[in-house]
C-alpha cells in the first residue's frame, strides 16, 4: 500500500486579531528590522476574543481541520521544505518508527 501525504503548517489564530492591539510596529529598516510604533487604525477597545468551539482542546490537532474550525490558519510549506519533510517521513516509515492504524 502506498501512502500519500499532505503537509500543512497549522496555527490557531483565535486569540489573534488586528483589532485588539492599540499600536502596530512598522519596520523602517529591513536589514536590522528596526521598527517604530504607530497607532493602529483598526483598534477596537470593545474587542473580545471569540469563544472556543465545543471541540476545542486548546491545541492545533486534526479535530480543528475536520470540524472546519474558523480559527485554524493553514499554510503549505515551500517546495524545498516540502521535499525535506517528505524525506524525513519516508525515513521514519523505513525505520519502522511509525505505526499506522
Amino acid at each position: 500500500m502506498e501512502w500519500n501525504h499532505v503537509i500543512l503548517e497549522c496555527f490557531c489564530v483565535r486569540k489573534m486579531s488586528i483589532e485588539k492591539d492599540k499600536y502596530l510596529y512598522e519596520v523602517i529598516d529591513n536589514d536590522t528590522f528596526k521598527t517604530k510604533r504607530v497607532n493602529n487604525p483598526h483598534y477596537d477597545p470593545k474587542y473580545k476574543t471569540p469563544k472556543k468551539p465545543k471541540f476545542c482542546t486548546n491545541r492545533v490537532c486534526q479535530e480543528c481541520y475536520f470540524n472546519d474550525c474558523p480559527h485554524l490558519a493553514i499554510s503549505e510549506p515551500n517546495e524545498k521544505d516540502y521535499n525535506k519533510i517528505m524525506q524525513y517521513i519516508n525515513k521514519m516509515y523505513k525505520s519502522k518508527k511509525v505505526h499506522c492504524i
